[in-house]
């Protein structure tokens, strides 16, 4: 039993006969009345009573009729949700985006790109890099910007800017000294989040100072959201400065703190992208240049 037979039988019921509905289909009864005859046998039971001009359905026949309409409904339906599903595909751009650059420099560039080109959208999914990195090797997004270090096997990576780590926190800490080094923060509680705790470790380690965390968590608008509550001084790139509400927070560089992060756009090396999303692709990489 197949949807075809499905199809035949229900039109069969709609139109009445047999020779109506082979009008209908626009085929000859007897290869209709065949495959009408084959779904019987593949039942074991009659499917409705064949009168001269009309046909009457048996009790079996009244079953599977509901199915039919069920079924072809259901078919219909993917027929045409998987259609606009295809088209809006082609308007849509999958990115994968780190939260630091959401309200900053990935803000500017989808915005400028959109304003390009009316009636695309984007489907932006944000994480920290390791979260998405899991996402492109499943090809469940195409294209992603992350913050280096990283394991870059199987990607195609395109540097687009390096950021420096910055310190921020409360205006009357930070300007206290007219300079900021790691010395000065060894007695200030840190804020920061897990993939730069063991590197601003190591660096304080240079100096056999000692860091002393009060927060390390998922991401620079949090770390953000702990200074402006007054929790400790945070350490974050210097591109997330934009996500900064609180006007007492300022950020400052400290001089002995070495730390950059290069942004990378990166995609499966494997993975095809619709035109669309190749088009914006080669447009952030000519944005770096510029940068």
């Amino acid at each position: 039993m197949d949807i075809k037979q499905l199809t035949y039988f229900k039109t069969v019921v709609d139109e009445g006969s047999i020779s109506a509905a082979s009008k209908k289909l626009f085929m000859s009864q007897p290869p209709l009345s065949s495959q009408i005859s084959k779904l019987e046998d593949e039942l074991g039971c009659q499917l409705f009573y064949r009168g001269a001009r009309h046909i009457e359905l048996t009790d079996a026949g009244k079953t599977l009729y509901q199915y039919c309409v069920s079924i072809i409904d259901l078919k219909n339906q993917a027929i045409d949700e998987t259609k606009d599903v295809g088209l809006n595909s082609q308007k849509t751009i999958k990115i994968g985006i780190v939260s630091s650059l959401v309200s900053s420099h990935a803000l500017t560039w989808i915005g400028n790109f959109y304003k390009t080109k009316p009636g695309i959208a984007f489907d932006i999914t944000e994480g920290d890099t390791f979260s998405l990195l899991n996402k492109l090797s499943s090809n469940e997004i195409p294209l992603a910007l992350l913050r280096t270090p990283f394991n870059n096997n199987g990607l195609t990576c395109h540097t687009l800017f390096s950021d420096k780590l910055v310190a921020i926190g409360k205006k009357e800490i930070l300007e206290a000294n007219p300079t900021l080094k790691l010395k000065d923060l060894m007695t200030m509680p840190l804020v920061t989040y897990h993939r730069w705790k063991a590197p601003i470790q190591k660096e304080f380690e240079k100096q056999d100072l000692r860091a002393k965390f009060s927060c390390v968590n998922a991401d620079a608008r949090t770390t953000i959201y702990f200074v402006e509550s007054d929790l400790g001084i945070g350490i974050v790139p210097e591109s997330a400065l934009s996500m900064i509400k609180d006007k007492d927070v300022v950020s400052k560089k400290v001089d002995d703190l070495s730390i950059e992060s290069q942004v990378i756009l990166a995609r499966s090396s494997n993975e095809l992208m619709n035109p669309l999303t190749s088009e914006f692709e080669s447009y952030l990489i000519n944005l770096a240049k510029d940068l």
